[in-house]
């Protein structure tokens, strides 16, 4: 019985042992390998969830391009109105531009006769501001006046001119030759303001 009892103890004994030293080399052999997994399975979720992210990000491209040109082409198209907030105002800007463009591309004989605003008669989507100009001026510099009003910003036209060939006189000996051979001119040039100004 005695024999018996010790090799009971001896063979618990050694599975103690056994487990102990399985225990033992598991942690010195695959326990930090474990971890190592487990934290790289971690990352690579974080990583999977952010790719999902970058990629309805990603998807969505086309829609946000659309809507930033989109956002670009309203500004664009905000800076062709007239920068008044109401008829008169708009009208007196496009008077002083006027001024500034005679006085910078044109020659001291180019002058400006009248300016008279005039209200639509019929009401439009954009409200149309119009000031009727007479001025004398060289064919030359007219060009240019007319070729810068045009081309900048805002947008104003120049329609309806009317150009009359001043009737020739007798030039006096002290007579400037460029002031007599001035044009008489008329037209409108009109612009608009944007649906948020008040008429």
């Amino acid at each position: 019985m005695a024999l018996i009892a010790e090799q009971g103890n001896n063979r618990l004994t050694a599975i103690l042992l056994f487990v102990i030293a399985v225990i033992f080399v598991y942690l010195v052999c695959f326990h930090w390998f474990i971890l190592r997994h487990v934290e790289y399975s971690a990352e690579i979720s974080e990583l999977s969830t952010q790719l999902g992210r970058y990629e309805r990000v990603a998807a969505q491209k086309t829609q946000y391009e659309s809507l930033l040109q989109s956002l670009d082409d309203r500004k664009s198209d905000q800076n062709l109105f007239l920068e008044g907030g109401d008829f008169n105002e708009a009208a007196a800007e496009m008077s002083e531009r006027l001024s500034v463009m005679v006085n910078t591309q044109a020659d001291d004989t180019c002058q400006i006769v009248s300016r008279q605003p005039v209200r639509p008669r019929v009401q439009e989507r954009f409200q149309k501001v119009t000031v009727n100009v007479r001025m004398r001026c060289e064919i030359d510099d007219l060009q240019k006046v007319l070729y810068s009003l045009e081309s900048g910003v805002p947008m104003v036209i120049a329609d309806e001119v009317t150009v009359i060939k001043p009737r020739t006189r007798r030039r006096t000996r002290n007579a400037n030759p460029r002031a007599t051979s001035a044009l008489d001119v008329r037209f409108n040039m009109s612009g608009y303001l944007s649906a948020g100004s008040d008429s």
